[in-house]
């Protein structure tokens, strides 16, 4: 085989890689996260572990720590819903993020750290 048709076929493997592996997570800011769920209740979903969450976490967040995010599909069928991710650091979120990709999730958005989305929280109010 040729050389150029060598590096043609690399170059085309390649393209297809990069094209496939494209992700739906967004990484949002404090700002965006709390726009999106002000717009439209969205399902928050607080990737750390179940002693994190009991020490605090977000209003309306449910705790899936990211290990066990696959279980989602059993509560989560519409694969279009809005999932709005985090943890400590944004690690874990991306992470889950990934997990979710894989299952076919497509309107998933990392909020990425709990401390800095919990003093950003707006208030609520009765």
């Amino acid at each position: 085989m040729k050389p150029a048709l060598k590096y043609g076929l690399l170059i085309t493997t390649l393209s297809l890689n990069i094209i496939t592996s494209i992700s739906y997570a967004k990484n949002v800011s404090v700002q965006q996260f709390w726009q999106r769920q002000q717009q439209q209740p969205n399902v928050i979903i607080d990737v750390r572990t179940s002693a994190e969450f009991a020490a605090g976490h977000l209003n309306s967040a449910i705790n899936i720590p990211y290990q066990q995010i696959a279980t989602i599909v059993t509560r989560y069928q519409d694969k279009t819903q809005p999932i709005l991710l985090y943890c400590k650091s944004g690690r874990r979120a991306e992470i889950a993020a990934t997990t979710l990709e894989k299952l076919g999730y497509t309107a998933i958005y990392n909020g990425l750290s709990y401390q800095k989305l919990k003093t950003s929280q707006p208030i609520s109010t009765p």
